[in-house]
């Protein structure tokens, strides 16, 4: 009975003693197993950066082009606005344009849907271009294929498909521009001629006017009842006459105001033609880019070898640990103490 105590307790003071040693393990035991595992965790890591080398020679590069393109304006407003112009370049048809002109440069199988073709390019706003020129609207179309000529190819035929959108659009634009610019001129020109009668009216009116005027002055000292009537018939046509030059006054006065404002009209819209309205132009062109944008193979390797000494240590201390059955570390312990 003593005997089976003694051994429970034994046993119990093993145990704690084990647990202590665990807890006092400190950083010399780390290295040690560093150490004596280099090899293998140095295989490990040598493998994996290999393998993301061989992946990514593997892999197809992919290159990207862009260009600059200043959006037209009409009276001083953009053609269209950048969330429309992607609206525009979603749209199936739109898409289908794009693959037709790039189909045989880039050699697309007929399977090509309009979904990748989507995926081959980006319209972005340029931010650098817009702070050129607050007045203007700068967008950067990037494009994105398997070499930097294919790469140039689809920026330029999704430039030249925005182009010619927004050349249609200009081209209606300056249609209603020269019709309402004719309207105006053809009102200015009826306006000069309203003037030039109303002064011709007004001075026709002056001169029967000096000519009443001239009667009653003649008649002022008639006697007999017949000359006085006349006197006051011309007094008659004379307010009138001097009422109907009034009259016309306030029209020519009218038609002067009017005339100066088609004027600046006129100035307005050849201001708006020359300074507020322009197409949609290619302000940058595109190049072909010296290098690709995918895979990045440095960074690639880079992140391999962090994961591949990751996964070394991991099995360094994995295989350290589970080399000997600790039962069996128990037992050795047992025997030494």
């Amino acid at each position: 009975m003593e005997n089976n105590e003694y051994q429970s307790q034994e046993e119990k003071i093993l145990e704690e003693h084990h647990y202590s040693e665990e807890d006092e393990i400190d950083l010399r035991d780390y290295i040690k197993v560093l150490c004596k595992r280099k090899w293998q965790i140095a295989s490990i890591f040598g493998g994996i950066v290999i393998f993301s080398i061989i992946i990514s020679l593997l892999i197809t590069p992919v290159f990207q082009a862009s260009n600059l393109i200043e959006v037209g304006k009409i009276k001083g407003d953009p053609i269209q606005s950048l969330n429309t112009i992607n609206s525009v370049f979603s749209r199936e048809t739109v898409l289908q344009q794009v693959k037709n002109k790039i189909k045989e440069p880039l050699a697309l199988s007929e399977g090509a849907t309009t979904n990748q073709v989507a995926q081959m390019f980006d319209i972005k706003e340029n931010e650098n271009g817009e702070n050129q020129d607050k007045f203007s609207k700068f967008i950067e179309i990037q494009g994105r294929a398997h070499t930097p000529e294919q790469a140039v190819t689809v920026v330029q035929a999704v430039s030249d498909i925005l182009l010619t959108y927004h050349n249609n659009i200009f081209s209606e634009a300056e249609k209603n521009y020269e019709t309402e610019l004719a309207t105006i001129v053809s009102e200015k020109e009826k306006t000069e001629k309203n003037i030039t009668k109303t002064n011709e009216e007004i001075t026709r009116l002056e001169s029967d006017i000096e000519n009443y005027q001239r009667e009653i002055n003649n008649r002022s000292a008639a006697y007999s009842d017949g000359q006085g009537r006349i006197a006051e018939s011309y007094i008659d046509l004379l307010a009138t006459v001097k009422n109907q030059k009034e009259s016309k006054e306030s029209q020519l006065l009218n038609l002067e105001h009017k005339l100066v404002n088609l004027e600046q009209q006129i100035q307005s819209k050849k201001y708006e033609r020359v300074y507020q309205t322009k197409p949609t132009e290619v302000e940058v062109p595109a190049t072909a880019p010296e290098t690709r944008i995918s895979p990045n193979r440095k960074q690639n390797v880079i992140i391999a070898g962090i994961l591949g000494i990751f996964l070394g240590i991991l099995y360094a201390f994995g295989a350290e640990y589970f080399k000997e059955d600790p039962i069996e570390k128990l037992k050795v312990k047992k025997t030494n103490y």
